[in-house]
C-alpha cells in the first residue's frame, strides 16, 4: 500500500471505516487521489463529503460517522444520548447538530440546526464527533418524552461529578423563549432543585442590557457573517466597525476537535476583518461595572482604529463578508 493509503486507512480504522473530505485534506491527500481510490474500489462514496473504506463492517456508529462527516456536524439529541450510554436511549434513528445555515438535505438522518453552538458543546465519543453530555441533556427535551429526558438528566448527574451545576449554567446561557424544549428542561431542573433560581433572563438578553446601560451604540443581535459556505451568527455585533461580542461559557472546551473548530471559526472571522470579544455569564452578572467599562473602552479603541485606517486609505466595506 502507498503511504497516503496507509495514513487514510489508519484514520478510518479509528472512525468506523469513515473518511471525510476534511479528514483527507488534513492527511495531505489530494482530491484526485481520493477519486482514484473510488475508481479502484478502495473507497465507496457514502454521502456528500463522506467515504467508507471498502470492506468496513456496516454498523450504526458507522452511519452516525457518515452523517457527521457529510454535514460538518456532530451527533446530537437521541443519537448522542445513545453514544454516551445515557439511560433510556439505544441506537436508533440518526440525529446530528449543525451550525445554522450549514445543514444539508439529509440522506437517512435528521439535521438539527442551531445558532448557539460553542466549542464547549462539542467533542468526540467512540471516534464520532458528538455533543457533550451537558449539551446532549439540554437538547433532549426538544425531541424525547419527558420521562426519558428526565431519566437522561439523572443519569448524567450520576456519571459526571458536578454535571448538574454545568447543566444549569449552560441552560441559563442557552435558554430563550421559543427554543424547543426550554420549558420542559426548566421544569425538570426545578423539580430536582426545588427552586427556579436559574430561570433568569437569557445570557444574551442580560448582556444586551449591560451594553445598553453603559451607553454603547445599539448592537445587532444574531448578526450573520457569511463568506461562501462559511456562516456564523454573532451574538451581538457592531457591523460598521466589524466588532463582535460573544456570550461564552465558563466551562472548559472539550477535546481537540472542539478546540480546532473554535479556532478555525475565529481565524476566518479575523480574515474577514472582524474583532471578537468574549464575556462570560459571571462577567455580566457578578462584575457588570468592570465589564461594562471594559466594553466601552474596547469599543472606543476599535472605532478609533477603523477611523484611522479609513483616513489613511481605502478600507473594505463594513458589510463585506456579512449580511
Amino acid at each position: 500500500m502507498s503511504r497516503p493509503w496507509e495514513r487514510a486507512a489508519a484514520h478510518a480504522a479509528g472512525h468506523h471505516g469513515v473518511l471525510s473530505t476534511g479528514a483527507l485534506a488534513g492527511l495531505g491527500i489530494a482530491p484526485a487521489t481520493a477519486h482514484a481510490w473510488i475508481q479502484s474500489g478502495r473507497l465507496d462514496r457514502a454521502a456528500p463529503e463522506a467515504y467508507i473504506v471498502e470492506g468496513s463492517p456496516p454498523t450504526w456508529r458507522q452511519r452516525v460517522a457518515v452523517a457527521t462527516a457529510s454535514g460538518h456536524a456532530w451527533a446530537s439529541h437521541r443519537t448522542a444520548a445513545a453514544l454516551h450510554g445515557l439511560d433510556g436511549f439505544d441506537p436508533g434513528p440518526v440525529e446530528v447538530l449543525a451550525p445554522h445555515g450549514r445543514g444539508r438535505a439529509p440522506a437517512g438522518w435528521t439535521v438539527h440546526e442551531t445558532r448557539h453552538l460553542r466549542a464547549v458543546d462539542i467533542g468526540q465519543r467512540d471516534g464520532v464527533p458528538c455533543t457533550t453530555v451537558v449539551r446532549t441533556v439540554l437538547d433532549l427535551p426538544a425531541v424525547a418524552h419527558p420521562f426519558r429526558a428526565g431519566q437522561a438528566l439523572d443519569h448524567a448527574c450520576r456519571i459526571e461529578p458536578g454535571a448538574l451545576d454545568l447543566i444549569v449554567q449552560r441552560f441559563v446561557e442557552l435558554a430563550r423563549r421559543g427554543r424547543p424544549g426550554t420549558a420542559l428542561m426548566r421544569a425538570l431542573l426545578a423539580e430536582r432543585l426545588g427552586t427556579d433560581r436559574f430561570t433568569q433572563s437569557g445570557f444574551e438578553a442580560v448582556t444586551l442590557r449591560l451594553v445598553r446601560s453603559v451607553g454603547l451604540p445599539e448592537p445587532v443581535t444574531q448578526h450573520l457573517v457569511r463568506d461562501g459556505s462559511f456562516r456564523v451568527h454573532l451574538d451581538l455585533a457592531w457591523p460598521p466597525i466589524r466588532l463582535g461580542l460573544e456570550c461564552d461559557s465558563l466551562a472548559f472546551h472539550s477535546g481537540k476537535r472542539a478546540h480546532e473548530w473554535d479556532r478555525q471559526r475565529r481565524r476566518h472571522l479575523a480574515r474577514l476583518g472582524w474583532e471578537i470579544l468574549e464575556v462570560t455569564y459571571d462577567d455580566v452578572t457578578k462584575r457588570p461595572g468592570r465589564t461594562g467599562a471594559e466594553l466601552r473602552e474596547l469599543h472606543a479603541l476599535r472605532t478609533a482604529t477603523i477611523q484611522a485606517v479609513s483616513a489613511t486609505g481605502p478600507v473594505a466595506s463594513s458589510a463585506a463578508g456579512s449580511r
